[in-house]
């Protein structure tokens, strides 16, 4: 903090603390549970998980509540900001949004008076490194990160005039609709990858369906039938569409093994560089590719093996959404992993399948709600069953082995291209944000 307040002093602009900016007294959000959210009809319930690390709000539906109080709703320019945990300091500024809105308990709203401060400007500060810094000097290390209503109250923030004010608001609203513009050429090339498989699979886009297929009823053959399954849903025409198109063979086939992980109590967890990473579905993306973020470190056990290389990671357990997610493990770093109880392992015969055209497959399943209408559930949650993995069929276009192989890496090369591009539309989008908060930093803060 000592480096912090000298650092501050010189500023290019005097300093003022948040409280002298403020309409009101901070407000801490409704301490309510979150529901899920059907439609945009229903008020929504943010919570600091919605939040990204630039202060955006997601695009998914997100949650609701079942007690609404008025007091909670948020307002156009409502400057909303996290109080503990891992986001602690991180900000959002409410716009204006078809549908109302309550903020959650984890967090903070505050009013601007507009008359002496932009909020704009405020959110922007709350983005630069200097507020960085401070949320690093000044919060509380308890048995998680905490900063008070009182504490952000005491946060300087330089004032320059309105002129450049307006200037940083406006080199920051360009940065973030040019980031938008940037990610979203990202998810139009990412979507790319299924319009690949569906048509090197053959796979039909048209909805031939009679209105029966549609509806409750349709046919099985009672020799299509399984001794543990008489749920409509699963014999569904739509699943065989993904599952029995070309030739296929049974996963069980094309694997040496599959290999369960296991489950740890939150107090088995360690500290980062002192343990092994263990991977959870939360560290597998929408795109089937890993992500070390909010990783989780567990003790070396000497009877648990580490995770090999090359194998395929299979989200086999957890909310009915996330059933299905898959990714490649590469293992380029060399790390040592262990996997949860929720990931299955899958070690496959290569002269048979590609591990990463099978996770393409697998994906392809998840994303279409294949594993969304065959998973069953037990223990409060969704999960597909070992041997239900082991049966699904995996297209492979040819029994020729090495017609097969060929055809797969085409595949492989063609979607991993895909990646690539839209790797560089984010990159560039990170790039664009870093270089507005540089600009800005000079304009009020100095070299």
């Amino acid at each position: 903090m000592v480096i912090y307040n000298r650092n501050v002093h010189n500023f290019l602009f005097p300093t003022v603390p948040l409280k002298d900016l403020l309409l009101c007294e901070p407000q801490y959000g409704a301490n309510e549970k979150g529901l899920s959210r059907s439609s945009e009809e229903q008020v929504r319930y943010i919570r600091i998980t919605d939040i990204d690390d630039f202060g955006l709000l997601s695009d998914e539906l997100g949650a609701t509540v079942a007690n609404i109080e008025e007091q909670y709703l948020i307002q156009p320019m409502d400057l909303l900001i996290a109080r503990s945990g891992a986001t602690v300091g991180k900000s959002y500024i409410h716009k204006e949004l078809s549908y109302p809105c309550i903020f959650a308990g984890y967090m903070i709203r505050f009013i601007i008076n507009n008359l002496r401060v932009l909020p704009e400007y405020v959110f922007a500060y709350t983005q630069l490194s200097p507020y960085k810094d401070w949320v690093k000097a000044i919060q509380r290390a308890a048995a998680q990160p905490n900063i008070n209503a009182e504490e952000y109250k005491s946060l300087r923030i330089p004032l320059p005039d309105f002129k450049i004010q307006k200037s940083v608001v406006s080199i920051m609203r360009k940065a973030y609709e040019d980031k938008r513009i940037k990610e979203s050429n990202a998810i139009k090339l990412l979507e790319l990858t299924d319009t690949v498989l569906i048509k090197e699979l053959g796979i039909s886009t048209e909805d031939n369906s009679t209105l029966n297929d549609r509806g409750c009823i349709f046919c099985v053959q009672y020799c299509d039938i399984t001794e543990s399954r008489f749920d409509p849903i699963y014999y569904n025409a739509n699943i065989k569409r993904f599952t029995h198109c070309t030739y296929s063979e049974r996963l069980s086939s094309l694997a040496y093994a599959f290999i369960p992980g296991f489950a740890v109590g939150r107090q088995d967890q360690i500290e980062k560089g002192e343990g092994i990473l263990q991977i959870r579905p939360t560290n597998i993306d929408n795109n089937g590719r890993l992500k070390y973020e909010k990783n989780v470190y567990v003790p070396e056990m000497e009877d648990v093996p580490f995770v090999k290389s090359g194998v395929v990671l299979f989200n086999n357990t957890n909310s009915q959404e996330w059933v299905g997610k898959t990714a490649y493990f590469a293992n380029e770093e060399k790390r040592n992993v262990y996997t949860s109880n929720h990931i299955t392992a899958i070690d496959v015969d290569r002269s048979k399948v590609l591990p990463e055209y099978l996770c393409a497959i697998l994906n392809l399943y998840q994303r279409h709600k294949v594993f969304y209408s065959i998973c069953t559930n037990w223990n409060n949650q969704s999960g597909v069953s070992l041997d239900l993995l082991k049966s699904l069929h995996i297209p492979l276009f040819t029994n020729d082995r090495k017609e097969s192989l060929r055809r797969q890496q085409e595949i492989v090369d063609r979607i991993n291209a895909i990646y690539k591009e839209a790797d560089e539309c984010i990159l560039s989008a990170k790039r664009i944000m870093n270089e507005a908060k540089a600009k800005v930093e000079s304009m009020i803060i100095g070299e």
